[in-house]
This record gives C-alpha cells, sequence and structure tokens, in this order.
C-alpha cells in the first residue's frame, strides 16, 4: 500500500552495497517528481553502516540537499533501541541536515509526526520564500 507522500525506507540490519545503490536510485526518482513530501528511515536491527553507505549519504545530500530542501518538509529516524536513539538524536544536533528531522522509537511516532509536517504550512506559504 502506498503511504505518499509519506515514503519509507526500511532496512535491516546494515544494508548491501547493493542496496545503498537501490536506495540512492529511489531518492533520486522521488526527488524528480519535485513534489512535496515526507522521508522516514525505519531501521530494524540496525548497525553501524558501512563506509560505503556513509559517503554515498554524504554525496548525495551534497547534491541534493537543497532540492530536497524545496521538496521535503521532514525526515524521520526510527530506531528501536533506545540506546541508538539517544545516540542518533546527538549526531543530528551537529549533522547539518536540509529538512526538519525527529528520531523516535516507532514508525508509528514517525508517521504521525510526517503527517503533521505535510499538514503544516509551506515555507512559501509562511512567506518565508
Amino acid at each position: 500500500m502506498s503511504r505518499w507522500p509519506i515514503v519509507v525506507h526500511r532496512t535491516i540490519g546494515s544494508p548491501t552495497d547493493d542496496e545503498v545503490d537501490a536506495f540512492i536510485a529511489r531518492a533520486d526518482a522521488i526527488l524528480e517528481r519535485g513534489e512535496r513530501h515526507v522521508v522516514v528511515f525505519e531501521n530494524l536491527l540496525a548497525d553501524t553502516p558501512s563506509a560505503y553507505m556513509r559517503q554515498q549519504s554524504i554525496d548525495w545530500l551534497n547534491r541534493n540537499g537543497e532540492r530536497m530542501a524545496d521538496t521535503c518538509v521532514g525526515t524521520g529516524l526510527v530506531f528501536r533501541n533506545a540506546a541508538l536513539r539517544f545516540v542518533m538524536s546527538g549526531v543530528m544536533l551537529f549533522v547539518s541536515h536540509p529538512t526538519p528531522h525527529t528520531v523516535v522509537g516507532s514508525l508509528d511516532q514517525a508517521l504521525a509526526w510526517g503527517r503533521g509536517q505535510l499538514s503544516a504550512p509551506t515555507k512559501r506559504a509562511a512567506g518565508q520564500r
């Protein structure tokens, strides 16, 4: 079932390089739509990301951060492990991310947050752009 305009990316453990490439291709396709959306990353059994995944993510954000800021109204990170939520919440305080974000413990929490982000006035509607 489609949740558009909420896009859910789910990983179990550490993704392979091929899975990272497939994710990047999907993210490119979503941005190409040019439509307002929210992205949720559900990380089941999360592990330390590979060097390849980290580098591809950084490169993608560097190439697409501005476009993402124009259409993506939020990023939700789901970690069931409280320790990982704590660590990622701290990391997100220092990482430059182009969208508002949240770190939560369940997909339901992330979806509720995403619906709230989508129902908020756009930057342009609020006169900020």
